[in-house]
């Protein structure tokens, strides 16, 4: 189960963004869900037909990051959205430390919205505008992925 935010642009700088929640290990056994977050940066900007490209850049170390988040912070995030405030989280990982953002602000026409950035040892960073509607859809799959870790039994 997946949600993916595409938001290229002209300029080539968007972000796709998929969050997905793992049941399976690799060989396709069931296991204890995780919650996933991916991110990739717009390898290209198609001008003719108005649409970028990400896949060149899906196994490109510096241009795709992967994330996974705990229940708590699941709870965390799901609290943010519902009451439009601040979600931060700060993981470290062998060398790399990593820090994942959700920040309300108002666009241009006065609409709320929220946005998430995931920056990689301060250098390596990825964002992204979620639209209410975005958020919403967002929250049910966070919701689904807590739903199916309290199912889950060893």
């Amino acid at each position: 189960m997946q949600y993916n935010l595409y938001k290229p642009n002209t300029k080539n700088t968007g972000c796709a963004f998929s969050f997905k929640i793992i049941t399976k290990d690799k060989d396709g056994q069931n296991t204890k869900p995780t919650f996933l977050i991916q991110s990739i940066k717009q390898a290209s900007w198609n001008a003719n037909k108005k649409i970028g490209s990400f896949s060149a850049n899906a196994k490109d170390p510096e241009k795709n990051i992967y994330c996974k988040i705990n229940e708590n912070e699941v709870g965390a995030i799901l609290n943010a959205i519902e009451k439009y405030s601040d979600f931060s989280a700060f993981h470290t990982y062998n060398d790399d430390k990593t820090t994942i953002s959700l920040k309300p602000y108002q666009k241009n026409n006065g609409t709320n919205a929220w946005s998430l950035g995931v920056i990689k040892n301060s250098t390596l960073k990825f964002g992204i505008g979620i639209e209410l509607g975005e958020a919403r859809t967002l929250k049910a799959l966070l919701e689904l992925y807590l739903i199916k870790l309290f199912e889950y039994q060893d």
